[in-house]
Protein backbone atom coordinates (compact mmCIF):
# COMPACT_ATOMS: atom_id res chain seq x y z
CA UNK A 1 0.00 0.00 0.00
CA UNK A 2 1.72 3.14 -1.00
CA UNK A 3 0.15 5.41 0.49
CA UNK A 4 -0.03 3.37 3.97
CA UNK A 5 -3.97 3.54 3.98
CA UNK A 6 -5.60 0.56 5.89
CA UNK A 7 -8.01 0.06 3.07
CA UNK A 8 -7.62 -2.92 1.44
CA UNK A 9 -10.21 -2.46 -1.41
CA UNK A 10 -8.56 0.79 -2.44
CA UNK A 11 -4.93 -1.02 -3.71
CA UNK A 12 -6.29 -4.36 -5.41
CA UNK A 13 -4.99 -3.84 -8.87
CA UNK A 14 -1.45 -2.24 -7.66
CA UNK A 15 -0.75 -5.33 -5.52
CA UNK A 16 -0.93 -7.37 -8.18
CA UNK A 17 1.25 -5.31 -10.24
CA UNK A 18 3.99 -4.91 -7.50
CA UNK A 19 3.90 -8.58 -6.48
CA UNK A 20 4.31 -10.44 -9.31
CA UNK A 21 7.84 -10.55 -9.95
CA UNK A 22 8.02 -11.57 -5.51
CA UNK A 23 8.93 -15.48 -5.49
CA UNK A 24 9.80 -15.24 -1.75
CA UNK A 25 8.26 -14.35 1.75
CA UNK A 26 10.43 -13.58 5.14
CA UNK A 27 8.24 -13.61 8.34
CA UNK A 28 9.18 -12.59 11.60
CA UNK A 29 7.82 -14.62 14.37
CA UNK A 30 6.78 -13.01 17.02
CA UNK A 31 4.00 -10.49 17.06
CA UNK A 32 3.50 -11.83 13.23
CA UNK A 33 3.07 -15.14 13.67
CA UNK A 34 2.43 -15.99 17.34
CA UNK A 35 1.57 -13.76 20.07
CA UNK A 36 1.78 -14.94 23.56
CA UNK A 37 -0.93 -15.34 25.82
CA UNK A 38 -2.05 -15.27 29.33
CA UNK A 39 1.33 -14.51 29.83
CA UNK A 40 3.72 -11.86 31.45
CA UNK A 41 7.48 -11.90 32.02
CA UNK A 42 7.58 -12.13 35.52
CA UNK A 43 6.41 -15.86 34.87
CA UNK A 44 9.73 -16.29 33.32
CA UNK A 45 11.84 -14.14 35.71
CA UNK A 46 10.22 -16.12 39.13
CA UNK A 47 11.26 -19.06 36.78
CA UNK A 48 14.83 -17.50 36.64
CA UNK A 49 15.27 -16.74 40.02
CA UNK A 50 13.79 -19.81 41.53
CA UNK A 51 16.38 -22.12 39.26
CA UNK A 52 19.29 -20.78 40.53
CA UNK A 53 18.14 -20.45 44.31
CA UNK A 54 17.62 -24.00 43.47
CA UNK A 55 20.79 -24.52 42.20
CA UNK A 56 22.43 -22.82 44.93
CA UNK A 57 22.80 -19.01 44.60
CA UNK A 58 21.41 -17.07 48.23
CA UNK A 59 19.69 -14.43 46.31
CA UNK A 60 17.05 -11.82 47.66
CA UNK A 61 14.40 -11.98 44.67
CA UNK A 62 13.47 -8.10 44.43
CA UNK A 63 17.33 -7.25 44.69
CA UNK A 64 18.61 -9.85 41.92
CA UNK A 65 15.47 -8.95 39.66
CA UNK A 66 16.45 -5.18 39.71
CA UNK A 67 19.68 -5.93 39.00
CA UNK A 68 18.91 -8.48 35.64
CA UNK A 69 16.78 -5.86 34.68
CA UNK A 70 19.93 -3.31 34.90
CA UNK A 71 21.95 -6.04 32.79
CA UNK A 72 19.48 -6.25 30.13
CA UNK A 73 18.71 -3.43 29.52
CA UNK A 74 22.81 -2.34 29.15
CA UNK A 75 22.86 -5.31 26.83
CA UNK A 76 19.60 -4.58 24.88
CA UNK A 77 21.00 -0.92 23.92
CA UNK A 78 24.46 -2.45 22.90
CA UNK A 79 22.41 -4.40 20.52
CA UNK A 80 20.31 -1.29 19.37
CA UNK A 81 23.08 0.64 18.82
CA UNK A 82 25.32 -1.32 16.75
CA UNK A 83 23.17 -4.87 15.90
CA UNK A 84 25.37 -7.34 17.81
CA UNK A 85 23.37 -9.77 19.75
CA UNK A 86 23.89 -11.56 22.70
CA UNK A 87 22.67 -14.09 24.52
CA UNK A 88 20.55 -14.40 27.92
CA UNK A 89 23.36 -16.63 29.43
CA UNK A 90 25.60 -13.09 29.66
CA UNK A 91 22.98 -11.32 31.17
CA UNK A 92 22.38 -13.74 33.91
CA UNK A 93 26.01 -14.55 34.53
CA UNK A 94 26.19 -10.20 33.86
CA UNK A 95 23.77 -9.81 37.28
CA UNK A 96 25.29 -12.90 39.25
CA UNK A 97 28.99 -11.19 38.84
CA UNK A 98 27.19 -7.80 40.00
CA UNK A 99 25.82 -9.08 42.65
CA UNK A 100 29.73 -10.79 43.42
CA UNK A 101 29.14 -13.99 42.35
CA UNK A 102 32.29 -15.73 40.23
CA UNK A 103 30.52 -17.51 37.65
CA UNK A 104 30.61 -17.39 33.40
CA UNK A 105 28.55 -17.18 30.82
CA UNK A 106 29.21 -21.39 30.18
CA UNK A 107 28.34 -21.76 33.82
CA UNK A 108 25.94 -25.05 33.73
CA UNK A 109 23.79 -23.75 36.65
CA UNK A 110 23.51 -20.35 34.42
CA UNK A 111 22.26 -22.19 31.17
CA UNK A 112 19.62 -24.16 33.63
CA UNK A 113 18.18 -21.02 34.63
CA UNK A 114 18.13 -19.43 31.11
CA UNK A 115 16.11 -22.59 29.83
CA UNK A 116 14.15 -22.69 33.03
CA UNK A 117 13.38 -18.65 32.05
CA UNK A 118 11.85 -19.61 28.42
CA UNK A 119 9.82 -22.10 29.66
CA UNK A 120 6.39 -20.11 30.43
CA UNK A 121 7.39 -17.67 27.25
CA UNK A 122 7.04 -21.11 24.84
CA UNK A 123 3.87 -22.74 26.75
CA UNK A 124 1.99 -19.16 25.86
CA UNK A 125 2.75 -18.30 22.23
CA UNK A 126 -0.60 -19.65 20.31
CA UNK A 127 -0.70 -18.58 16.64
CA UNK A 128 -2.44 -15.68 14.93
CA UNK A 129 -5.49 -16.88 13.48
CA UNK A 130 -5.02 -17.99 10.16
CA UNK A 131 -1.42 -18.40 10.06
CA UNK A 132 -1.01 -21.95 9.94
CA UNK A 133 -3.76 -22.01 6.87
CA UNK A 134 -2.05 -19.00 5.21
CA UNK A 135 1.68 -20.51 5.26
CA UNK A 136 0.26 -24.12 3.70
CA UNK A 137 -0.82 -22.09 1.04
CA UNK A 138 2.10 -20.58 0.17
CA UNK A 139 4.57 -23.22 0.92
CA UNK A 140 5.76 -24.67 -2.46
CA UNK A 141 4.52 -21.21 -4.32
CA UNK A 142 7.22 -19.00 -2.87
CA UNK A 143 10.72 -19.52 -1.13
CA UNK A 144 9.68 -18.99 2.51
CA UNK A 145 12.37 -17.70 5.17
CA UNK A 146 11.49 -16.84 9.11
CA UNK A 147 13.41 -14.09 10.28
CA UNK A 148 13.39 -13.93 13.73
CA UNK A 149 15.28 -11.50 16.31
CA UNK A 150 15.95 -13.67 19.29
CA UNK A 151 18.68 -14.39 21.66
CA UNK A 152 17.95 -18.16 22.49
CA UNK A 153 17.39 -20.44 18.97
CA UNK A 154 16.47 -23.58 20.91
CA UNK A 155 13.60 -21.49 22.51
CA UNK A 156 12.42 -20.57 18.83
CA UNK A 157 12.66 -24.36 17.32
CA UNK A 158 10.52 -25.62 20.64
CA UNK A 159 7.73 -22.97 19.85
CA UNK A 160 7.51 -23.76 16.59
CA UNK A 161 7.18 -27.42 17.42
CA UNK A 162 4.66 -26.82 19.39
CA UNK A 163 2.66 -24.75 16.87
CA UNK A 164 3.03 -26.97 14.17
CA UNK A 165 4.71 -24.55 11.59
CA UNK A 166 8.41 -25.63 11.43
CA UNK A 167 8.00 -27.57 8.77
CA UNK A 168 6.67 -24.41 6.32
CA UNK A 169 9.87 -23.34 5.94
CA UNK A 170 12.59 -23.58 3.88
CA UNK A 171 15.11 -21.50 5.81
CA UNK A 172 15.27 -20.45 9.48
CA UNK A 173 17.29 -17.44 10.71
CA UNK A 174 17.76 -16.49 14.11
CA UNK A 175 19.50 -13.68 15.44
CA UNK A 176 21.04 -15.43 18.29
CA UNK A 177 22.60 -17.58 15.73
CA UNK A 178 23.66 -15.36 13.42
CA UNK A 179 25.28 -12.70 16.01
CA UNK A 180 23.30 -9.79 14.52
CA UNK A 181 19.46 -8.86 15.20
CA UNK A 182 16.90 -6.56 13.09
CA UNK A 183 17.28 -4.51 11.37
CA UNK A 184 21.11 -4.78 10.91
CA UNK A 185 21.34 -4.72 6.81
CA UNK A 186 23.48 -7.89 7.37
CA UNK A 187 20.89 -9.86 8.21
CA UNK A 188 18.66 -9.24 5.18
CA UNK A 189 21.55 -9.68 3.21
CA UNK A 190 21.66 -13.36 4.95
CA UNK A 191 17.94 -13.58 4.35
CA UNK A 192 18.68 -13.00 0.70
CA UNK A 193 21.35 -15.56 0.54
CA UNK A 194 19.66 -18.45 1.88
CA UNK A 195 16.64 -17.68 -0.20
CA UNK A 196 19.00 -17.44 -3.43
CA UNK A 197 17.07 -14.62 -4.11
CA UNK A 198 17.64 -10.96 -5.11
CA UNK A 199 16.19 -8.65 -2.57
CA UNK A 200 13.16 -7.39 -5.07
CA UNK A 201 11.81 -10.56 -5.28
CA UNK A 202 11.28 -10.96 -1.73
CA UNK A 203 8.73 -9.26 0.57
CA UNK A 204 9.34 -9.29 4.29
CA UNK A 205 5.98 -9.37 6.32
CA UNK A 206 6.18 -7.87 10.06
CA UNK A 207 5.18 -5.94 12.90
CA UNK A 208 7.50 -3.88 13.99
CA UNK A 209 8.05 -0.42 12.18
CA UNK A 210 12.08 -0.28 12.98
CA UNK A 211 13.25 -3.50 12.91
CA UNK A 212 10.83 -5.16 10.32
CA UNK A 213 9.87 -2.49 8.04
CA UNK A 214 12.66 0.50 7.89
CA UNK A 215 15.38 -2.54 8.06
CA UNK A 216 13.88 -5.11 5.19
CA UNK A 217 13.27 -1.45 3.17
CA UNK A 218 16.48 -0.92 3.55
CA UNK A 219 17.88 -3.59 2.05
CA UNK A 220 15.48 -3.64 -0.72
CA UNK A 221 13.09 -5.71 -0.02
CA UNK A 222 9.08 -5.15 -0.50
CA UNK A 223 7.38 -4.49 3.03
CA UNK A 224 4.23 -5.51 4.73
CA UNK A 225 2.99 -4.52 7.95
CA UNK A 226 0.82 -6.72 10.09
CA UNK A 227 -1.08 -5.12 12.52
CA UNK A 228 -3.28 -7.69 14.15
CA UNK A 229 -0.98 -7.27 17.81
CA UNK A 230 -1.69 -3.53 16.81
CA UNK A 231 -5.19 -3.84 16.57
CA UNK A 232 -5.40 -6.23 19.86
CA UNK A 233 -3.66 -2.67 21.57
CA UNK A 234 -1.13 -5.95 22.64
CA UNK A 235 2.61 -4.38 23.26
CA UNK A 236 5.45 -5.77 21.45
CA UNK A 237 7.64 -8.14 23.89
CA UNK A 238 10.28 -5.86 24.69
CA UNK A 239 7.99 -3.34 25.46
CA UNK A 240 6.45 -5.38 27.90
CA UNK A 241 9.55 -6.31 29.62
CA UNK A 242 11.93 -3.69 29.16
CA UNK A 243 9.16 -0.52 29.45
CA UNK A 244 10.49 0.82 26.58
CA UNK A 245 7.50 2.17 23.79
CA UNK A 246 7.98 0.89 20.20
CA UNK A 247 8.91 3.34 17.74
CA UNK A 248 6.95 5.01 16.00
CA UNK A 249 8.84 6.33 12.87
CA UNK A 250 7.65 7.88 9.18
CA UNK A 251 7.64 5.09 6.85
CA UNK A 252 5.38 4.19 4.31
CA UNK A 253 5.18 0.23 4.16
CA UNK A 254 4.31 -1.28 0.34
CA UNK A 255 0.95 -2.84 2.49
CA UNK A 256 -0.81 -2.58 5.46
CA UNK A 257 -2.43 -6.23 6.32
CA UNK A 258 -4.83 -6.69 9.47
CA UNK A 259 -5.35 -10.62 8.90
CA UNK A 260 -3.65 -13.57 6.45
CA UNK A 261 -6.88 -13.49 4.22
CA UNK A 262 -5.89 -9.78 3.75
CA UNK A 263 -2.12 -10.98 3.14
CA UNK A 264 -3.44 -13.98 0.62
CA UNK A 265 -5.22 -11.65 -1.68
CA UNK A 266 -2.00 -9.26 -2.18
CA UNK A 267 -0.38 -12.35 -3.02
CA UNK A 268 -3.50 -12.96 -5.91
Amino acid sequence: MRDAQPSWGLIHEEARELMTTVKGIGFDLFGTLVLQERFSFQQCLDRLYHSLRTNGFLLEQERFVEVYRQVNRRFMDQATADGRETHNCFWVAGALQALEYAVTPEDLRVQQAVDAYFEPFITCCQLIPGAREMLANVAGRYRIALLSNFTHPPAVEHILARVGIGQFFDEILISGQLGVRKPHPSVFAELTRRLKLTPGEIVFVGDELQTDIIGAQKAGLRTVWMTYRQRLERPSPLEQFLGVAEPKPEIRPDFIVANWSEFLAILG
